[in-house]
């Protein structure tokens, strides 16, 4: 009967990593896998939101080959959100930075009268 740490590692990591383990199997590294790329070319990426910010990403996710989750993960770390069904950066003006700290403040001020 195995004790209480194997049992938490099987709990934890589960049976594949132990018969991983039993086999003599010690790498620390990830062995490929099957399935779709996680890779995207981010340059395609940006030409096809360039040539037309209203694709969905289904729709780029097809052309790219790869999920359409995958294409939201690239676009987020590109900068770019979803408005009125276009791809645009998300980049506040100056107006907007501080028309948001005012109603911070605003909301602060009152929420400490309150109290």
């Amino acid at each position: 009967m195995p004790h209480n740490g194997s049992r938490y590692y099987l709990h934890a990591y589960g049976t594949a990593s132990v018969e991983s383990l039993n086999n003599g199997n010690f790498e620390l590294d990830d062995s490929s896998r099957s399935g779709r790329p996680v890779e995207v070319d981010l340059d395609r990426l940006k030409q096809l939101i360039e040539d037309d910010p209203r694709l969905t990403t289904r729709c780029l996710a097809e052309k790219l080959g790869c999920s359409h989750t995958t294409v939201e993960t690239y676009l987020n770390k590109l900068g770019k959100t979803w408005k009125y069904g276009v791809w645009i950066p998300h980049k506040l003006s100056a107006h907007q930075l501080q028309y948001r700290i005012d109603i911070y403040l605003d909301l602060l001020t009152s929420h400490r009268n309150y109290e």
